[in-house]
């Protein structure tokens, strides 16, 4: 349990290191697998390009995977969903709550 504290505080440093929102974006960690939910938002993204955001889920991706303790990753994103093969597609959902 201290070592899913430790991760989830690591992912977290991710996250914002790759300039995502995390007030948008909710991180657990249960025995080394690492949940995400909600809405994926760029720091200074353009609203007219959010698919602009695929390199830094890219990055994100990778970066958690090479973390100590890393068992697997969950991904529920409203606006994107990673393929099985990898691939990130954006899906043009809006934030649930009403946020932009």
């Amino acid at each position: 349990m201290a070592e899913d504290v430790k991760l989830n505080a690591r992912v977290r440093k991710i996250v914002t290191s790759n300039w995502l929102d995390i007030s948008q974006i909710r991180t657990r960690v249960t025995r080394g697998v690492i949940h995400f939910q909600g809405h994926v938002t760029r720091i200074g993204e353009d609203p007219k390009s959010p698919e602009s955001n695929e390199p830094f889920l890219e990055k994100l991706d990778e970066q958690i995977r090479s973390l100590p303790g890393f068992r697997g990753a969950h991904f529920a994103f409203d606006n994107w969903r990673r393929e099985p093969t990898g691939v990130w597609s954006f899906t043009g959902k809006k934030p649930k709550g009403g946020r932009k």
